[in-house]
């Protein structure tokens, strides 16, 4: 029953998310939604930001099967890369809150531990993906993994070696930045897509001009 009525507070947590950002929704919102006390949401999670978190999660759904999609597809470094950043940058900017808590937030580092919790307590939702290898991938921060895909294309011959740090910083930093310029207003019609576009142009036009 304890774990039924975990699952049941991160299903209506993430309903609320749909619709409201997470620092306006407030914890007697969801025990009442979850016909329950605050205490016992407290029972269940650590603190209230860790029930955001892993309600969150279930945003990554569709990201992840597209990730596994691409690194299953994608051979070559420089499509990877790119791949990569195109299926992050569409789905960030549809859910920019949610997203900046779980890859920027205080508990990005256990990101990976989250999802793999997540993915036992939700078998059934996540049959069709690989639990154990996602849970791996995002172990690393975003930094972190998208350096070891420059590092590839830069053995494969595209980038010098001397550049791959700066232009990994660059990547991330440009695609933080315009996230939160978006953040007051991505859920108006077709910003989502526009920064998503405009962070694509930006990343295109920096790979073109350190690319050797």
């Amino acid at each position: 029953m304890a774990a039924n009525k975990k699952n049941e507070l991160i299903l209506k947590t993430y309903e609320l998310l749909k619709v409201s950002s997470p620092d306006d929704i407030k914890i007697r919102t969801i025990a009442a939604e979850a016909n329950c006390t605050s205490a016992t949401i407290y029972k269940h999670f650590e603190d209230f930001d860790q029930l955001i978190l892993f309600a969150s999660v279930k945003f990554l759904e569709n990201y992840i099967i597209d990730l596994h999609k691409v690194i299953n597809e994608k051979s070559d470094s420089l499509e990877m890369l790119i791949a990569m950043w195109k299926a992050f940058s569409t789905y960030a900017f549809q859910n920019i809150e949610v997203f900046d808590l779980l890859f920027w937030g205080k508990y990005k580092q256990n990101l990976g531990d989250i999802i793999f919790e997540y993915y036992q307590m939700f078998p059934d939702e996540w049959k069709h993906l690989d639990g154990l290898f996602t849970s791996v991938f995002f172990n690393n921060e975003i930094r972190e993994r998208n350096g070891m895909i420059m590092h590839r294309a830069a053995v494969s011959g595209y980038f010098k070696y001397d550049d791959i740090k700066l232009l990994n910083d660059m990547q991330c930093n440009m695609f933080h930045g315009l996230l939160m310029d978006y953040k007051d207003k991505y859920r108006q019609p077709g910003k989502a897509k526009e920064g998503a576009d405009y962070f694509m142009n930006m990343l295109n036009s920096l790979i073109e001009h350190y690319r050797i």
